[in-house]
């Protein structure tokens, strides 16, 4: 009887459960594949980072996201780690030593977060924390600690305290609470808690009986909540969800189904939670569950797959990993808009509402595609080159919005009201709206496209319409799109989430740098951009492009940015995807060129928001430092400045020098030029004695006259007179007597130095022949009265100085004469 009572629930859990089975997900999902860079298809875990990247583990890669592109990194078998005591599928964490931690049947790996690769020893890591001996198994708490199995017991790297499990049991799970105390879940259900401080237990207790035990053995899975703990147990088909309150330290079943359950989130008291077929949404208070085994596409088709993972993003968007459909992605708010194939009825009956509506109306003799007047009395008028707007009858030109005023298309087909009156637009590629402030005036332009779930077609001609509840209909080619504009969550201020940008490319002179990047023999980056603040970059390396994202999955198109460089321009600039040109591309990603900046510290400051208006959170700073050359730089400068010192001291020094040279070089010019007007004088004055050496013609003074140098008798008989002339001493000088001798300075200054202290005797003599000669020439005085008046000191002596002199005898000379 049992057996059939029991066999009786079964069947009708089973029918509850094929009947949750039938729901379709509310949301509407973004598929992304390995056409868009994934690196597989088969996406076993997501995580969000606190950056807000995601990180998704495909086969063996890991994937990052940053809402435009993915980047991957391939391990390689000598990364793994064994772990022989773990016996699950894929299980990530992050600790707080910026390790990712990637666990597999019986292996893990490690990513280096700071270089986003692969570590090369898992036991090197190991062992800075601390551990030499064979770790067994791994795990990472909610607040990011690691604790190592090993054979002494569960370690605590960051306290260094080890905890001494269960001997004979398989642990599964880690987890802390209270910041007192840590959780350990064992394969039969049991949970063991222990103070952190002294490793003792404090508590026991189990979730089932021995038969679930075995029953649900295979893995475990963790997720936290306020004074509660949710645990995903699976056994070799079949699946648990549990909950356990802290405080009343009591179990709670939430779920069971005949098949696995593979991860869990949970988001606003609802647990989100994967399996073979679509995924599960549980009250986490209640209890009650809904199953999505239906996935709705964009595209307008359903989707039933196996959802490995699940994951919200900072925004509040979904995220679901497949076994081979890639990556699916709802945003965080359900889309306002319903569409309506025709065929339906409600398509079909709004058709019929503006079938008299002219789809070639003209305006000012021409014709358009559509015209409205709104209740201000503005005429709307939709042509293919934007919206125009006369504001009186009286305008001759329009106000015109276009691309680059935020419409999705310049080809306007519709316009309507709505009660806010906010003009809405349909083009040729999604809908526009054009809002207004309070005092009458546009301050931005949202637009809306099939990642809202508008169908990607172009919209009819005038065929637009509100309707009295302030719905508006807008009736396109395959298709009526039905919306509220009050229940639109992106069109006014009332966002519970904000934008963050960062930086994710960094390019250099043209080159896309990374942590392997070389540029001039130098590692330019040495960690990756996710892990920096800054780049010290060479002063030839002064050409930079940033690219920025501000992980807008929910709404990229609609993502503004306020930028400043300090250093370079102090002044904010909002940069808008309407009219950056080209600074903001279609996936929302800022791309900022710095050209040829000059040696200095810049920082670039980056501000994201999805409204133009609101700048509340706090500025992205990245700093650059181009250095100076070396020849600019401050040691260079010290030393050049040293050098100069040193070349001033110099040349003071050479010049006390050379001055006290000069001076004494000027002192001793004057004194030889005061010498040279003396031995003139003494020439002048004939007044030496000269005796003879002997007293006869052939040897009479010969000593004498050759006690000078002929080159210096030469001389200073070419200086006597400008010596006579000029009797001011003060303006003589060396270089002037050397110009009057014919000499170069040096010469003249050498013969004067030789000759100037021997005796003047040589040119006294020659003076007084020459006296002699005049007086023989123009006297009649004896030989004996021109010895005496000449000053010879005797007739002999004179006779043999005119001899030696003119090669005659004075007498003989008269005759001649």
């Amino acid at each position: 009887m049992r057996r059939r009572l029991l066999l009786l629930l079964t069947i009708a859990w089973m029918l509850s459960v094929l009947t949750a089975m039938a729901d379709v997900s509310p949301r509407i999902f973004h598929n992304y594949t390995a056409a868009d860079g994934l690196a597989d298809n088969s996406a076993q875990t997501i995580k969000c980072t606190k950056t807000g990247r995601l990180v998704i583990t495909t086969a063996g890669q890991i994937n990052f996201f940053d809402g435009a592109k993915f980047t991957y990194i391939d391990p390689i078998e000598e990364n793994q780690y064994p772990l022989s005591e773990y016996r699950g599928n894929y299980h990530l964490y992050f600790d707080r030593f910026h390790h990712m931690w990637l666990k597999n049947t019986h292996t893990v790996s490690c990513v280096d977060l700071l270089v986003e690769r692969f570590a090369q020893s898992i036991d090197e890591e190991f062992s800075k924390f601390g551990v030499t001996e064979k770790v067994n198994d791994l795990f990472v708490d909610s607040t990011g600690v690691a604790w190592l199995l090993v054979s002494q017991g569960l370690y605590n790297v960051k306290s260094k305290v080890t905890v001494k499990p269960h001997a004979k049991l398989n642990l599964q799970d880690v987890e802390v609470c209270k910041n007192q105390y840590v959780m350990l879940f064992y394969e039969n259900g049991l949970m063991e808690m222990f103070d952190q401080k002294t490793a003792k237990k404090v508590l026991e207790t189990r979730a089932y009986t021995d038969a679930d035990g075995q029953k649900y053995g295979e893995s475990s899975l963790l997720t936290m909540g306020k004074d509660v703990v949710y645990q995903l147990r699976n056994g070799k088909k079949e699946a648990i969800l549990l909950k356990y309150d802290l405080n009343a330290n009591s179990w709670q079943e939430l779920l069971r189904t005949p098949y696995h359950l593979n991860n869990m989130e949970l988001n606003d008291s609802l647990l989100y939670v994967p399996c073979e077929y679509g995924y599960w949404m549980v009250n986490a208070n209640t209890g009650g569950a809904t199953h999505c085994d239906e996935l709705k596409l964009e595209t307008g088709q359903t989707m039933s797959t196996d959802v490995n993972v699940l994951a919200f993003d900072r925004q509040g968007g979904l995220w679901l990993g497949t076994e081979k459909r890639g990556i699916l992605y709802s945003r965080p708010f359900k889309p306002p808009f319903k569409v309506y194939p025709w065929g339906n009825p409600i398509a079909d009956h709004y058709g019929t509402m503006m079938n008299n509506v002219n789809e070639w109306p003209t305006f000012r003799d021409r014709t358009v595609n559509c015209v409205y007047k709104d209740s201000r009395g503005w005429t709307w008028v939709g042509t293919p080159q934007g919206l125009q707007v006369y504001r009186k009858e009286s305008d001759m030109l329009p106000q015109v919005y276009t691309i680059k005023d935020g419409l999705l298309n310049n080809i306007v087909h519709s316009v309507v009201e709505d009660d806010r009156h906010n003009i809405w637009v349909g083009t040729s590629y999604g809908i526009s709206v054009v809002l207004f402030n309070a005092d009458g005036r546009v301050y931005r332009i949202n637009s809306y496209n099939e990642y809202d779930n508008i169908p990607d077609e172009v919209f009819s001609n005038g065929k637009a319409m509100k309707l009295p509840d302030g719905t508006i209909v807008m009736q396109g080619l395959d298709h009526v799109v039905e919306f509220n504009p009050a229940q639109f969550t992106t069109l006014f201020k009332n966002y519970k989430f904000k934008i963050y940008p960062k930086l994710i490319q960094l390019m250099v002179n043209g080159i896309d740098v990374n942590t392997n990047t070389v540029i001039n023999g130098r590692k330019v980056l040495d960690r990756a951009l996710s892990r920096l603040w800054g780049v010290d970059l060479d002063y030839s390396e002064n050409t930079v492009t940033m690219v920025f994202s501000a992980l807008n999955y929910f709404r990229p198109m609609q993502t503004y940015y306020r930028v400043r460089v300090v250093g370079l321009d102090d002044e904010w600039r909002i940069v808008t995807p309407y009219d950056s040109n080209g600074m903001i591309d279609s996936n929302g990603l800022l791309h900022l060129p710095l050209i040829s900046l000059r040696p200095g510290h810049y920082e670039v400051e980056v501000q994201a928001s999805m409204l133009p208006d609101e700048w509340d959170t706090k500025p992205y700073v990245w700093t650059i430092d181009i250095n100076e050359p070396w020849w600019r730089t401050t040691g260079m400068f010290a030393l050049f400045g040293l050098l100069v010192t040193v070349l001033i001291f110099a040349n003071v020094f050479y010049y006390m020098k050379n001055a006290n040279l000069r001076a004494q070089r000027n002192s001793e010019e004057v004194m030889l030029v005061k010498r040279i007007y003396n031995f003139v004088e003494r020439i002048e004055g004939r007044e030496e004695i000269i005796e003879p050496a002997a007293d006869n013609y052939a040897s009479a003074d010969m000593s004498v006259m050759n006690d000078l140098d002929p080159a210096f008798v030469k001389a200073i008989n070419k200086v006597k007179m400008i010596v006579m002339t000029e009797r001011n001493k003060k303006k003589m000088n060396m270089r002037r007597l050397s110009n009057a001798a014919g000499l170069d300075p040096k010469r003249f200054y050498q013969l004067v130095m030789d000759n100037i202290f021997k005796s003047p005797a040589t040119l006294i003599k020659e003076a007084r022949v020459e006296d002699a000669e005049k007086m023989l020439r123009n006297t009649k005085a004896s030989i004996e009265e021109i010895s005496k008046e000449c000053g010879f000191v005797s007739p002999n002596y004179f006779i043999a100085s005119f001899f030696q002199k003119y090669k005659v005898t004075p007498q003989a000379y008269r005759d001649k004469r």
